[in-house]
C-alpha cells in the first residue's frame, strides 16, 4: 500500500533511530581510534598533519559539491571564499583576540556574506559565462586583500594563533557532511536537484530556481570560510597567494574526481587527493607527474567520477526505510473513485482564466497578436495552428516562462502577468512540455515528490536537524506521491529512473508530476505527440478523467484532429499569433479561414 499502517511507521521509527546511533557510535569511534594511533606514535605526526589536510579538503569538496554537484552551478572561485573566512578568523583572534570558535564562525558568515554578495549577480548566469564570472570574482577578493593594509596586504598575517587540531577539523569535516547530506535528502535538496536536472521544469513546479541557486552558493561558501578559518590557525601564517585559481582547481579536482552530486564520492576524492602526492614521495622528481596521469586514467576510465552520483547509505545494510508497495486493483479502484465529483454547468460556471489583448514579440517576429481567450472552470478546449502559429508561446505566457510586450492574463479575476513562473505555478495552473521535460536522472517517485514542493513545507533547519515537521511533511509527500502514481499505473515503477521509461508511461509521468503541483488550470501541450493510434485512445480517455476526477480545466494543444475534435469541447485556432476561429468543433471543421491555413479540404 502507499500509506504505511501504524505498525510500519512505528517499524521505521525504530529503525531510524538505531541509524541515528550507529552513525554517532561509528564517528566516534573513528575519532577515537585516529586520535589513538596519533598520540601514541603508531600514526606518525607528520601523517596526522597530512589527515588535518585532509578534513580541509573534505570541508572544501563537501562545500563545492553542493553548488557544482547538488545544483549544477558552474562554479571556479571557491578558493576565494576560503581566503574570506581564512582572514576573517585570523583578524578576529590575532588583532582582536576573540575566542576561536567565535573566530571561526565569523569566517564562515563573512564568506557566506561574500557568496550572497558574489551570487545575486551572477546566477542569472549559466554554464561556461558563469564560471568565468566566479573565477573572476575569486581572483578580485584576492586583489582586494593584496590591497586591504589592516590584514597585511601582500605581506599576509604570521603569527596566528595554531588553534585548529585534529579534533576541530574532524568534527567541523563530520558536521559539514552532515549538514549538506541532510539539505540534501529534503524537500530544500530536491529543488536543488530539480534546478540541476531542468531548471525550467523546476520553474514550473513552484520552486523559485533564483532563491534555491543562491542558497546553495551561500550555503556552499559560507563552509569553505570554515574551511578557511581551520587553515589559517593551522598554518599559522596566510597571504593573498596562498587563495589564487589553483586552489579553487584543486577543490574542482577534488569533486570532479569523486563524482559530481555524490559527497561519498568528495570525501574519497580528498583522501586520494591528499595522500596520494605523498605517498608518491618515494619518486619525488616524477611524484607530480604519475598523480597527474593517474587522475587522468581515472577521468579517462571513469568519467563519472569514483562514486558517480552514488552514496553510501544505510539501505546497503538493510537499514534504511522499507519502500512503499505498488497498490491492487481494489486499492486503486478506491482511490480513483474517492476522487470523483459531480461536474458544474460550463456556461454558468466562473471564469477560470481570460486574457485581454495579449501579444508578444520578439524583436521583429509577431509571435502572438492581441490574444483573448476565456476559459470556465471545468471546460476542455484545443488551442489549434500550424507550426510557428505561435501556440507553445501562449503556453509560456500563461505560465510565466515569456513576459508579454503588452496585453493582460487574470487568473480568477486576478492579474498575473509580471509573475513568476514559481508564482503562477504556486496559484494553480500547472502544464506539460511539447518535448517531455522530466528530471531524467531521478526515480519516478522523485520526480513526483519534487512536485510538491510548494504544497508541503518545513523550514530548512527542521531538513539538516531532521526535527519538527520534517518527518512527519516528507511522510505524507511520500504518501501522496504513491497513491497519485497509482492511479496513473506506475506506482509499480515508482524506484525506476525516469528516462528508463517507455515513451507513454514518461507522458503519463509528466501529467502526474504536473497534478502534484495541486492545479486549477492544466496546459497540455501535445501530449498525443509520438503515440500510436490505441495509446491516443486511452489518452482521451485518460484526459476525460483527469477532468472530472481532479475538478480541472484543461487546455490543450495538439495537431491529432481526430483527438481534438472529439474530445474538446470548444477550439481556438491560431495563425501567425492571430487568434482566426473559435468555436465547437464542428464549426471550426466547416471554417474557411481554418480550412485554408490549417485543415485544408479533406478535414471537412
Amino acid at each position: 500500500m502507499a500509506v504505511l499502517d501504524k505498525a510500519t511507521r512505528q517499524g521505521q521509527r525504530n529503525k531510524r533511530i538505531l541509524r541515528v546511533v550507529l552513525l554517532i557510535a561509528v564517528t566516534a569511534a573513528l575519532y577515537f581510534v585516529l586520535n589513538y594511533l596519533g598520540t601514541s606514535g603508531i600514526i606518525s605526526a607528520y601523517y596526522m598533519q597530512i589527515l588535518t589536510w585532509v578534513g580541509i579538503n573534505v570541508i572544501m569538496g563537501v562545500s563545492l559539491n553542493l553548488i557544482n554537484g547538488i545544483t549544477g552551478q558552474f562554479s571556479l572561485g571557491h578558493a576565494g571564499f576560503m581566503a574570506i573566512g581564512a582572514y576573517v578568523s585570523a583578524y578576529f583572534t590575532k588583532m582582536l583576540g576573540l575566542p576561536f570558535p567565535l573566530a571561526l564562525l565569523a569566517g564562515g558568515i563573512g564568506a557566506g556574506v561574500g557568496g550572497l554578495i558574489v551570487g545575486i549577480p551572477t546566477l542569472r548566469l549559466k554554464g561556461d559565462y558563469l564560471a568565468i564570472a566566479t573565477l573572476g570574482f575569486g581572483e578580485i577578493i584576492r586583489v582586494i586583500i593584496v590591497n586591504l593594509e589592516v590584514v597585511g596586504g601582500p605581506r599576509g598575517i604570521p603569527g596566528i594563533p595554531q588553534y585548529t587540531n585534529f579534533l576541530w577539523v574532524f568534527g567541523m569535516a563530520v558536521f559539514t557532511i552532515i549538514f549538506i547530506s541532510n539539505l540534501g535528502n529534503s524537500r530544500h535538496g530536491r529543488a536543488l536537484i530539480a534546478i540541476r536536472e531542468d531548471e525550467t521544469a523546476a520553474d514550473t513546479m513552484g520552486i523559485d530556481t533564483t532563491k534555491f541557486k543562491i542558497t546553495a552558493f551561500v550555503i556552499g561558501s559560507m563552509f569553505a570560510g570554515f574551511a578557511g578559518g581551520l587553515y589559517a590557525h593551522r598554518l599559522t601564517y596566510i597571504d593573498p597567494s596562498q587563495f589564487d585559481f589553483m586552489k579553487s582547481i584543486e577543490s574542482l579536482v577534488i569533486i570532479v574526481l569523486g563524482g559530481l552530486g555524490s559527497i561519498t564520492g568528495s570525501v574519497i576524492s580528498a583522501v586520494v587527493v591528499t595522500f596520494l602526492p605523498e605517498v608518491l614521495r618515494f619518486v619525488q622528481n616524477y611524484r607530480m607527474v604519475i598523480y597527474s596521469l593517474l587522475l587522468i586514467l581515472i577521468m579517462l576510465y571513469r568519467q563519472s567520477g569514483l562514486m558517480g552520483r552514488g552514496e553510501f547509505t544505510f539501505e546497503m545494510f538493510g537499514l534504511g526505510d522499507p519502500r512503499r508497495k505498488p497498490m491492487d486493483k481494489t486499492e486503486r479502484a478506491k482511490l480513483s473513485k474517492k476522487l470523483e465529483k459531480e461536474g458544474d454547468s460550463k456556461a454558468d460556471a466562473p471564469v477560470v482564466l481570460e486574457t485581454k489583448k495579449l501579444t508578444k514579440l520578439f524583436g521583429g517576429v509577431q509571435a502572438a497578436k492581441d490574444f483573448d481567450i476565456t476559459l470556465r472552470k471545468g471546460e476542455l478546449v484545443g488551442l489549434i495552428g500550424p507550426n510557428g502559429a505561435g501556440k507553445t508561446t501562449i503556453f509560456n505566457l500563461l505560465t510565466g516562462l515569456a513576459e508579454p510586450t503588452s496585453g493582460h492574463i487574470f487568473y480568477s479575476g486576478s492579474r498575473i502577468d509580471g509573475k513568476m513562473p514559481y508564482e503562477i505555478t504556486s496559484i494553480g495552473i500547472a502544464r506539460t512540455f511539447q518535448n517531455i521535460r522530466l528530471f531524467n536522472n531521478l526515480t519516478v517517485l522523485e520526480n513526483v515528490k519534487t512536485a510538491f514542493h510548494s504544497k508541503y513545507k518545513y523550514p530548512i533547519y527542521a531538513a539538516i536537524m531532521r526535527m519538527g515537521l520534517f518527518r512527519k511533511t516528507e511522510d505524507a509527500v511520500i504518501d501522496k506521491a504513491m497513491g497519485l502514481l497509482a492511479l496513473f499505473g506506475l506506482d509499480g515503477k515508482a524506484y525506476e529512473i525516469a528516462s528508463s521509461l517507455p515513451y507513454g508511461a514518461q507522458r503519463r509521468l509528466e501529467i502526474a508530476r504536473a497534478l502534484a503541483t495541486g492545479p486549477k488550470l492544466l496546459l497540455l501541450d501535445e501530449p498525443a505527440a509520438g503515440m500510436n493510434p490505441q495509446e491516443t485512445k486511452e489518452l482521451q480517455e485518460m484526459i476525460y478523467w483527469l477532468r472530472d476526477s481532479f475538478d480541472l480545466t484543461i487546455l490543450l494543444i495538439e495537431h491529432d484532429m481526430s483527438l481534438v475534435m472529439n474530445l474538446c469541447e470548444r477550439i481556438v485556432v491560431l495563425d501567425y499569433g492571430m487568434k482566426i476561429a473559435e468555436g465547437l468543433p464542428d464549426e471550426i471543421r466547416h471554417n474557411k479561414k481554418v480550412i485554408e491555413a490549417y485543415l485544408g479540404e479533406e478535414a471537412c
